[in-house]
């Protein structure tokens, strides 16, 4: 499995719960701009059409392939994910509660060379949560050094 993006901030400003594995609906120029690691998603989300059943990932920024023709590339349009209906059906009976969202995580490559992307139900943090965090990310930090420390005499 090779990560070509990572949303990092997800885990900070979310409690996630449940996670998937979807399929990206993607064009040729799409595929090869994640070969070579041209993706961000940062700065997307996941939307729910529930009249259609059907699951959008959007904002999600592929530059564009410089070898293909540069009028037929849009870098943010929406690109369907490609789930089972009982899973759709569960996301959304997720998504249906109150403060409950749906972030993607992250896009990676199978080792069969399928292009996944992993997507999870996430419930958003206050700043207190984030503090808390912040504050356990450190004490991990400092345990490791002084252990790291130790091991070195």
């Amino acid at each position: 499995m090779k990560v070509i993006a990572e949303n990092r901030q997800a885990r900070f400003n979310y409690f996630l719960s449940d996670t998937f594995e979807a399929g990206l609906s993607l064009q040729g120029w799409e595929v090869k701009s994640a070969r070579a690691g041209n993706v961000s998603i940062t700065e997307s989300f996941i939307h729910l059409e529930l009249a259609n059943g059907k699951i959008w990932l959007k904002n999600a920024d592929f530059a564009p392939y410089q070898n293909g023709v540069v009028a037929e590339q849009e870098r943010r349009r929406n690109r369907q994910l490609l789930l089972h209906k009982a899973e759709i059906a569960k996301i959304a009976k997720a998504c249906m509660i109150k403060g409950n969202t749906c972030v993607p995580l992250k896009i990676y490559w199978t080792n069969g060379g399928l292009l996944k992307i992993s997507i999870a139900i996430a419930r958003g943090k206050n700043a207190i949560d984030k503090k808390q965090t912040l504050k356990e990310r450190d004490l991990a930090r400092e345990a490791a050094r002084t252990l790291a420390d130790r091991k070195a005499y």
